[in-house]
């Protein structure tokens, strides 16, 4: 659904309540857009078995009462693997912005309003962020499937809601699947191994780290092993600037280290 159809659709829901957007949704009549080499197409059927899954799930957690924030976070790790799984769609699919377009426009407009909406009774209209609509990076349902896509189920739901943020919407980090879980995996182990409170601190710290190395160092040519190394590393160096324990074990520098640090350190600067 283009931008422009969906901003449309937006200014009649916004003055509707859930209810009555609920009841006017029908799937086996919309209008959807299909690119000309699609191989398989989402027909009223497909779209009526996500809008189910989704509006279930989302009942389980108190929709369409007004919640707590706590709900609402579960209800993104719940409904994000169900999404993905019943999406059977390729990530050159889910770049597009459109595909969300619809999803939040037409398939569960309600459920998106729930989750990030808030209703005015003087004016008697909703009022949403247009990135909870239309930003690829922070679309409702759209960043829950790269959620799950990029980290996996498990990890995905084990993350907070603020590490996600911060490792996602960074496209060069997030976007890297392999990159992306390595950090997410090495944040879980250093937590359960330290026991800090300072988690998020940690995590800022290592990801502005990351970003400038990224300038001078590609990840994009590493194995597997070499990142989960890189990445340790990275938590090993935020770690002792934030004077917290790792809980790895640092190696003696050996002789070459000190000839390095020598040599870096007379070293005139100008």
């Amino acid at each position: 659904m283009p931008l422009y159809e969906a901003s449309l659709a937006w200014e009649a829901l916004r003055r509707q309540s859930l209810s009555e957007i609920g009841a006017s949704i029908d799937l086996s009549t919309v209008q959807a857009q299909y690119y000309p080499l699609a191989r398989q197409r989402a027909g009223s059927e497909e779209l009526m078995g996500l809008r189910s899954k989704i509006s279930g799930i989302a009942e389980e957690f108190g929709f369409p009462s007004s919640v707590s924030s706590k709900n609402l976070v579960e209800f993104d790790r719940s409904v994000g693997p169900e999404v993905h799984a019943q999406m059977t769609i390729m990530p050159a699919d889910a770049s597009s912005i459109d595909v969300w377009n619809f999803i939040n426009t037409a398939v569960v407009p309600d459920v998106v309003l729930w989750r990030y909406g808030k209703f005015n009774s003087q004016g008697k209209k909703w009022s949403i962020s247009e990135d909870r609509l239309f930003d690829m990076t922070r679309t409702t349902i759209g960043r829950l499937w790269w959620r799950v896509h990029l980290l996996g189920v498990e990890l995905a739901g084990r993350l907070g809601e603020d590490e996600v943020v911060n490792l996602l919407e960074k496209p060069r980090i997030g976007g890297y699947p392999m990159l992306s879980r390595a950090l997410g995996t090495r944040l879980l182990t250093f937590s359960s191994e330290s026991n800090t409170t300072r988690r998020m601190e940690l995590f800022r710290d290592v990801t502005k780290r990351l970003i400038r190395k990224m300038a001078v160092q590609s990840v994009f040519i590493m194995t597997a092993e070499q990142i989960d190394e890189f990445v340790t590393s990275l938590f090993v160096e935020s770690a002792a600037a934030l004077s917290l324990q790792t809980g790895v074990p640092q190696a003696a520098p050996s002789e070459r280290d000190n000839q390095e640090r020598a040599f870096t350190t007379d070293w005139p600067v100008f």
